[in-house]
């Protein structure tokens, strides 16, 4: 993913005032789970978009997680982890971890804002902070961490808005099942908590449109 041609900033430039504006939309998650505890975690929403088709639109980072990390191997998800001790805030802590597992800069990333804390049933609360890619500001290289990433990709929005990618599915745990938020990309089966996350954003993003 690269910065846009210059005839193209301005769309790129009205996507980033409608992020901003969707964000700000008062849509809580679907799932009414109310877990007061749980360690404090991370992810960031990194759009992009690509130099050689920027007429495409902008697309989202994604990874998969290698079998070695500790939670959700082998599964899709933003990058992103547990804030530290050290990290200002969730913002600083999703662009660190951003930087540790791929490689890009902090100094690439505007951030735009974030979408509500979401609960995982491995026991964080996760703030999902979105940003957009700018290359010409920093080091926008990919650097996988091989021991945390086995893959990078990114995934067009229009993809991710069409009606075949998405489906919801039952998750059983026990004796008791709800919905989850299923999206089929690139080979890739998106669930869990990154397809929770990625729906609340694609619905704010539908109500402008």
């Amino acid at each position: 993913m690269s910065d846009t041609e210059p005839q193209h900033e301005n769309s790129r430039e009205s996507f980033e005032d409608k992020l901003r504006t969707a964000l700000a939309l008062d849509l809580p998650y679907s799932e009414r789970l109310l877990h007061p505890e749980g360690r404090a975690a991370a992810v960031l929403i990194l759009f992009g978009w690509n130099r050689s088709s920027p007429q495409s639109g902008p697309s989202i980072l994604l990874t998969r997680r290698t079998e070695l990390v500790e939670t959700h191997k082998g599964q899709i998800a933003f990058p992103g982890g547990v804030v530290d001790p050290e990290d200002a805030d969730s913002v600083a802590a999703a662009l660190r971890e951003t930087e540790e597992e791929v490689g890009i800069s902090p100094a690439s990333v505007r951030v735009l804002g974030e979408l509500p804390k979401l609960w995982t049933v491995t026991g964080f609360w996760i703030t999902p902070i979105v940003g957009i890619l700018h290359p010409s500001i920093g080091d926008t290289t990919i650097r996988i961490s091989p021991a945390e990433i086995a893959e990078v990709f990114w995934a067009p929005l229009v993809q991710l808005q069409a009606s075949d990618t998405y489906r919801e599915e039952q998750f059983v745990i026990g004796r008791s099942s709800y919905p989850i938020h299923v999206y089929q990309l690139q080979g890739h089966r998106v669930w869990g908590a990154t397809g929770a996350m990625l729906k609340n954003l694609l619905d704010r993003i539908e109500r402008l449109r």
